[in-house]
Parts: structure tokens; C-alpha cells; sequence
């Protein structure tokens, strides 16, 4: 039976912005688990003592707690959100006052309670909520998959990688990726999906860009092929990578996951519009 290849995505239009962050002058390192393929983070917010676990998703527009757990905790849930189902329908609900933190570093602050029941059938680990890609924003993070921290810095470290420029593009970073040989295309930095890579076969544009909230579980048991990945001047052969007939969201050519990103020592540096990857240090 083929693998199934399910991501979190999740396109906010209009999402209240956090203040600027300052940079701290040491690192900052936040410890997490990376449980099947996804990042996930131990954090604290206000209302309650207990412990939460979030998935980083960097393809996410903004920052939610799971519906359960904002019901569970019996926070105040505000009006139900505009939300845009990808494959499946999500109920939403505004929330007011709920930041995430972790180690002392505020994560983001958390403006929906959206059903994640689908993320039980992802991760074998409870899931509470995705810190999105508003915890990148104003930061430079570095993702160390293989000694499992966060690092957040006040400029980029200097060291030898492979630099991608980021394209922000339906409010997410993307970077440029070919396929087999192809010209490069804007793909989404998606820390969120536990695969490899997702890529949209070209065709010709379809519908435009939408306002509403979107929030997507998708699983894709269809076309899977072995392909060779560009990134920059490096190139990666035989990565599983699964095929898609129709774009999964607009001017994005698929999804760049774990499954490639945990391969490197990542940083994504923000404010200079930069992601770099680098041999992960043993």
C-alpha cells in the first residue's frame, strides 16, 4: 500500500501582526521533539500551567491551537472565522489574549481555535496547536534537526551554505527548487509537512488568489516518482517526491518538507530575505 503523504497548510489573509521582536544578543535555544517528521515544540501560554506541544509549520499563515484543547482549557472561543477547506471543511473560532511561549521567547500570539482532528491521525504524539510562520517573522531561526533546537540570533551565522532567496508569496516564505532539470520555482518553506517534497506539474494558471482563511489537511495517496532536487547548486537524487495535477495553493509549485529540510542545518533569516542551508554539524 502506498505511503500516505498528509500536510498542514494554512493561508491567513488578515491576521492582527505582532510587534517587532527584538533580537536577543546571545542565542536563544528551544528544545523539541521531532516525532514522524514534524517539529514539535513544549510551550506554556497564560491561561493555564499545563504544558501544550505545537508543531512548528512554517506553512502556516499564522499561529492556532487545536478546537479540542482551546475547549478543554474552556477558553473563551469568539466568532466562528471565514475558513477555506482544502480537501476537507475545518470549524474555526476566534480567540482573544492567547500568546505562546516557550523558554522564555514569546512563539506567537494565537488568534484561531481550528479543528487539527486530522493531526491525530499524523503524529502519534498529542497536538495542540501549530506555532506558523508569524514566529519567523522579524528573526533569524536556525532549525537543528539533528541535535533537536531552535536557535534564535541576532544575525545569521557565518558559516558555509547554501544560500536561497525567499519570495514571500500567499504571505509564506517560499524558495526556489527545480525538479529533474526544470527551471526553478517558487516552493513553499513548509517546516509543517513531514514529507520530502510535494510538486505541482505545470500547467496553465487557474484560479486567483482568495481572502478567506484557509486551512488544509491534505492526503495524498496518488503519483509518487523519484526525482532529482535543486536547491541552489546542490542537488539531491532520489527523493520521493509526490506529484500533483492541480496547485495546492496560487503561484506556489508544491510543498518543501522535513523530509529534505532535516537533511541540513537550517536558518531562515527574515529580514534579509534568505534561507540558508548547511551541513549539519556532528
Amino acid at each position: 500500500m502506498p505511503r500516505l503523504s498528509t500536510l498542514f497548510a494554512l493561508a491567513f489573509a488578515v491576521i492582527a501582526a505582532l510587534p517587532a521582536v527584538a533580537a536577543p544578543q546571545q542565542p536563544v535555544e528551544i528544545p523539541f521533539t521531532f516525532t514522524d517528521g514534524f517539529i514539535r515544540v513544549e510551550a506554556h501560554v497564560p491561561q493555564t500551567a499545563e504544558p501544550l506541544h505545537l508543531l512548528l509549520d512554517s506553512g502556516a499563515g499564522a499561529s492556532v491551537l487545536s478546537l479540542r484543547t482551546a475547549q478543554r482549557l474552556r477558553l473563551p472561543l469568539g466568532k466562528t472565522a471565514s475558513v477555506r477547506g482544502v480537501g476537507v471543511e475545518a470549524a474555526a473560532r476566534q480567540l482573544d489574549g492567547v500568546t505562546a511561549s516557550a523558554n522564555g521567547i514569546v512563539l506567537a500570539s494565537v488568534p484561531l481555535a481550528v479543528d487539527l482532528s486530522a493531526a491525530d491521525q499524523l503524529c502519534s504524539e498529542p497536538v495542540d496547536g501549530l506555532i506558523g510562520v508569524d514566529f519567523f517573522k522579524n528573526r533569524v531561526v536556525q532549525i537543528d534537526y539533528l541535535h533537536h533546537t531552535l536557535r534564535i540570533a541576532a544575525s545569521a551565522p557565518k558559516v558555509v551554505a547554501e544560500r536561497l532567496p525567499v519570495k514571500t508569496i500567499n504571505g509564506i516564505m517560499c524558495v526556489p527548487v527545480g525538479v529533474n532539470d526544470s527551471t526553478v520555482r517558487w516552493t513553499r518553506l513548509d517546516t509543517g509537512c513531514n514529507d520530502a517534497l510535494h510538486w505541482v506539474v505545470p500547467k496553465p494558471a487557474g484560479h486567483g488568489a482568495h481572502n478567506a482563511v484557509s486551512i488544509g489537511f491534505i492526503t495524498d495517496d496518488g503519483d509518487t516518482s523519484l526525482t532529482s532536487v535543486s536547491l541552489g547548486k546542490r542537488s539531491l537524487h532520489t527523493v520521493k517526491t509526490a506529484l500533483h495535477g492541480t496547485p495546492l495553493f496560487p503561484g506556489e509549485a508544491g510543498l518543501l518538507g522535513n523530509g529534505i529540510l532535516s537533511q541540513f542545518l537550517v536558518t531562515v533569516d527574515w529580514s534579509n530575505h534568505q534561507v540558508l542551508l548547511a551541513e549539519a554539524a556532528r
